[in-house]
């Protein structure tokens, strides 16, 4: 199988989150979603984030090279993640980044060779694990926070 078909999963979650967005209205990007109290607009700009950390560890990982942070560099990114999402980014530019950080996934999984696959990847709070082993959890974190989107839209 070539890597990119890992991907088709990951696909299949981000064409759904894309339909939940597409049905939002943009009043809809300042509701509170039970949680960590993210609106609409934070848990989706926390995806894109997400989408970008993760191609950034994986082509780390394709370098021979792996995320490492000091203690300090670690609390950055903790405050970097609870940054207020840009106030804005309407509905159409959430939609864009959102592909365009899936695009960018697709792109380097394209180039992988499957022994690439089995390479280490490490982010701060994840345990060791390799670029195929992640894809379960990459997909786990979009549709949990699917589901709490769903949730705070009664839908």
């Amino acid at each position: 199988m070539a890597p990119a078909d890992l991907l088709l999963p990951l696909e299949g979650q981000r064409e759904e989150t894309l339909r939940l967005v597409d049905a939002l209205s943009r009043d809809d990007l300042e509701r509170v979603v039970r949680g960590e109290g993210r609106t609409v607009r934070q848990l989706l700009c926390h995806l894109i984030n997400q989408d970008h950390g993760i191609n950034f560890a994986i082509y780390l990982a394709l370098e021979g090279e792996v995320v490492r942070f000091s203690p300090e560099e670690r609390e950055q990114m903790t405050r970097w993640e609870s940054d207020p999402a840009p106030s804005d980014w309407d509905l159409s530019r959430i939609r864009k980044e959102l592909v365009e950080a899936r695009e960018a996934l697709h792109r380097v999984f394209a180039r992988m060779t499957e022994e690439d696959l089995d390479l280490q990847i490490r982010w701060p709070e994840w345990p060791a694990r390799t670029i195929r082993t992640s894809i379960p959890y990459i997909l786990e974190h979009e549709d949990s926070h699917m589901d709490e989107l769903r949730s705070a839209m009664n839908l």
